[in-house]
């Protein structure tokens, strides 16, 4: 049998040695499972839902951006919730969702740098081609429009206006995404997964004219993405390098607010 020590014979120092050891050998356990158990962690999504002048929304924010904004009056938010736990752990987040509605109300108000800032994560979408779009979508500013058909042709697809057209009707961040700005080749505003009447409100809060038949309206001009030059629709340059290639300003003012340069044969006003 082992001799107890002598408790005349305690050595406070010996045994403050002792539980510093312990100390020090559990701290390098803890570091050693957290690394184990990072790769398997999975991020944290806030989540939220929004009243806003569009109707009600659900917004999610990752560690990387904003990453799903959905329109609850007419898509299904348990799908969008669904997806969302395929990747990430949820956190209801009422200031999350009051910060993002702030935004789309100042947005609304004529604001053009109230969502332009704000990080986005595409983790939702569910190609390369989509990523593609989606992301030189957000290359067309507010005050303009660009057709299905253009928006393929500036991704390199011209042929795949359809898969844009699926595309736009999955886009899981409508309104950081714009895809209220992409419309039908005969002019028509078409349709959008917020409903048509939200599509008209976003694009006359950004400056964009519709006329009565929901078409693109008079003075809209015609801009190139690669030569920066606009012209009207009539334009002998615009039929040459075919509508498909270009981008649609609402007026002129617009297209030079983008930096853009009048065409000299046409001369826009």
């Amino acid at each position: 049998m082992k001799n107890l020590r002598n408790p005349d014979e305690f050595d406070p120092a010996s045994d403050e040695a002792t539980d510093a050891t312990i100390e020090n050998i559990l701290n390098i356990a803890r570091k050693r499972l957290t690394r184990a158990l990072a790769p398997i962690r999975r991020p944290v999504a806030r989540i939220g839902a929004i009243a806003s002048p569009l109707g009600r929304l659900l917004a999610a924010e990752s560690p990387r951006g904003l990453v799903a904004l959905t329109y609850l009056d007419s898509c299904d938010g348990e799908a969008t919730i669904a997806a969302l736990k395929q990747i990430f752990d949820l956190v209801d987040d009422a200031e999350t969702a009051a910060r993002i509605g702030a935004e789309i109300e100042r947005h609304l108000a004529g604001d053009k740098n109230a969502i332009t800032h704000r990080p986005i994560d595409l983790s939702l979408v569910a190609s390369a081609f989509q990523r593609r779009a989606l992301t030189r979508l957000r290359d067309v500013p507010p005050g303009s429009v660009v057709t299905y058909q253009g928006l393929a042709a500036a991704i390199g697809s011209p042929s795949s206006q359809r898969a844009i057209g699926t595309t736009m009707a999955t886009n899981p961040l409508p309104i950081y995404v714009p895809c209220h700005r992409v419309i039908k080749s005969d002019g028509k505003i078409g349709n959008y997964g917020g409903g048509v009447k939200n599509k008209l409100t976003l694009l006359r809060a950004e400056g964009f004219e519709v006329d009565r038949g929901d078409r693109v309206g008079p003075q809209a001009v015609y801009g190139h993405w690669q030569s920066r030059i606009f012209c009207r629709p009539t334009c002998s340059a615009v039929r040459r390098a075919e509508r498909k290639k270009w981008i649609i300003f609402t007026d002129p003012a617009h297209a030079r607010g983008e930096g853009m340069r009048a065409c000299k044969i046409c001369r826009p006003a």
